[in-house]
């Protein structure tokens, strides 16, 4: 029988909405970005977007959030972890 160590599980995921730009183009973008507690937070934003669009989490001071806010009840098909 496995023993409890009476810490808590971590909290679940958590989804939000992020309205940016990207310096030097055009436009607004929006997304949806899923952080993991133990692995990422909302200050991490950038960088993951940033990954995502050029492979290069370096490039997050190109990023501009414009809007975040978390996604309530939402599942986005495909969602990829942060």
């Amino acid at each position: 029988m496995a023993r409890s160590t009476g810490a808590a599980p971590p909290p679940a995921a958590t989804t939000y909405r992020v309205r940016y730009a990207l310096a030097g183009t055009a436009g607004v973008r929006q997304t949806e970005v899923t952080v993991l507690p133990g692995y990422s937070q909302e200050d991490d934003i950038p960088a993951i977007l940033a990954a995502r669009l050029t492979g290069r989490p370096t490039d997050a001071r190109r990023i501009v959030l414009l809007e975040i806010a978390e996604a309530q009840g939402c599942v986005t098909p495909g969602a990829r972890p942060a």
